[in-house]
């Protein structure tokens, strides 16, 4: 198992790859149609270290969300999204999320992504996530795939700091590298 230690230099790296592709500010893939054998079949490779099982958990996760975006993409949007912010009201009133400190170790441990929050001020933060289970290494098909994750940090600003407007302005889905997500507090 890897420790907090190895994690934050992970992170380091991820930073990297961040702050390289938002300085470029090209798209690093060309659109493609999104398809179960572009979508479905995902290594990650921190967490396939920490859990074996990662891949078979991910596809699960991605035939659900494909599902819905095949049928409905706006529709999959709400689901996801108020999925996310009303698992985020669960986890505060449970206790397991106290601060906003213990957001990356929930995204840690349900193997939802590493978290990072690269920036904070009184009005707004810029919150990444690398490996996302939404959508790690999914094709750029010209749109945000990560509703959950949206809808889970939203929920948690929310009940923690105020309303805020969470969107996702970075991800595999636009042909990014990461997840980046902007977080306006009202």
């Amino acid at each position: 198992m890897m420790g907090m230690e190895d994690i934050s230099i992970l992170i380091e790296k991820w930073r990297e790859i961040y702050k390289a592709e938002v300085k470029s500010k090209k798209k690093h893939r060309e659109e493609v149609k999104l398809t179960p054998e572009n979508y479905f079949n995902v290594v990650r490779p921190f967490f396939m270290k920490i859990s074996p099982e990662d891949r078979e958990y991910v596809r699960t996760f991605r035939m659900v969300s494909y599902g819905m975006l095949e049928y409905s993409p706006s529709l999959r949007t709400l689901i996801l999204r108020g999925a996310g912010y009303n698992l985020a009201r669960r986890l505060i009133e449970t206790g397991e999320i106290k601060d906003i400190d213990d957001l990356p170790k929930v995204f840690l441990n349900q193997k939802i992504g590493l978290l990072d929050i690269v920036d904070e001020s009184f009005s707004k933060m810029k919150v990444n996530i690398y490996e996302c289970i939404s959508c790690y290494q999914a094709p750029p098909i010209g749109r945000t795939l990560c509703d959950f994750e949206a809808g889970l940090i939203q929920g948690v600003m929310e009940e923690l700091i105020g309303k805020n407007i969470t969107r996702e302005i970075y991800c595999w889905g636009l042909g990014n590298s990461f997840c980046g997500f902007e977080v306006i507090f009202e």
